[in-house]
């Protein structure tokens, strides 16, 4: 089993759908905070999808983070962390994956995690968010993350770097989801699974243009084909994506108030009335769009 390639962390791979209407800060992924008696920081919205097109840091991105003193992310793993995270992923006792989801759509799982070598036995032990968030097209070869450039740009100038979350909330977010709306959006994604490539594809291409707009918009469209998991979706939108956003605009603000801080987290936190730069402009922050 290749216990190192399980993904660890929130807002990874799942189809996040959001019922919203044109809101604020629809597009833009970097953007300038700045607060009266503190300096100026930034907050640049990433995007955990592989793909070649991410290769390297926008221009205006990498400068910022050279002005910057201090990096937080929204998670820093470690060793601890991987195997905790995978630990919380395990059903205790008997329970098993394939009672819940079924004898074809626990073939389906088999398939679908095959290439990142989890063996049969350690998938049947999984809870169904273990295998939601490691269902992802293949990763490239040799290309890293955006969060992976920024943070090995961070370490290389020794850069104070601190996170928002912890992997204890990190496994909250998933494992007190109902377990209904797991198994459903589970069987959901085994299904369409070609589908949510593809969404996930045009995801990029929206983010590549600065359109968190564009990003939302897309997932909105694609449930809309789908009421059936609607509810289970609204669940998942709610835990992954709003609430968090809250925890991340008053966490990061201890940094900000520092001023020179970089902040990075996922694009989807930064869009509309509920999300993080919403929040901060709510707390008397001034917000502009740089990139």
């Amino acid at each position: 089993m290749n216990r190192r390639q399980f993904v660890l962390g929130a807002a990874t791979s799942l189809a996040i759908p959001a019922w919203a209407r044109p809101e604020p800060f629809a597009r833009g992924l970097l953007w300038r905070v700045t607060k009266a008696g503190g300096g100026t920081s930034h907050v640049f919205g990433t995007i955990h999808e592989p793909d070649e097109r991410l290769a390297d840091l926008p221009a205006a991105v990498s400068a910022a983070l050279e002005r910057s003193k201090s990096l937080m992310v929204e998670f820093l793993p470690n060793a601890y962390s991987q195997e905790r995270f995978l630990e919380a992923a395990l059903f205790e006792g008997r329970e098993t994956l394939e009672a819940h989801i079924g004898a074809e759509d626990f073939a389906r799982a088999l398939e679908q995690l095959a290439p990142i070598g989890l063996e049969r036995e350690f998938v049947n032990k999984l809870k169904p968010w273990g295998v939601l968030i490691n269902l992802r097209a293949p990763k490239p070869a040799g290309v890293p993350s955006l969060d992976a450039q920024i943070l090995e740009r961070a370490r290389g100038r020794r850069m104070a770097i601190g996170q928002i979350e912890g992997v204890e909330e990190q496994i909250f977010t998933f494992d007190e989801c109902p377990l209904d709306s797991q198994v459903a959006l589970l069987h959901h994604s085994l299904a369409h699974r070609a589908e949510l490539i593809e969404l996930a594809r045009r995801t990029v291409s929206a983010y590549l243009e600065r359109d968190l707009a564009g990003i939302w918009r897309q997932r909105e469209d694609f449930i809309a084909r789908y009421p059936e998991v609607a509810a289970h979706q609204a669940i998942m939108t709610k835990r992954v994506i709003h609430d968090r956003s809250v925890v991340m605009a008053y966490r990061m603000q201890a940094e900000l108030r520092r001023g020179n801080a970089f902040v990075a987290l996922g694009a989807l936190h930064l869009y509309g009335s509920r999300g993080v730069l919403a929040l901060l402009e709510q707390d008397g922050y001034r917000v502009a769009r740089v990139f």
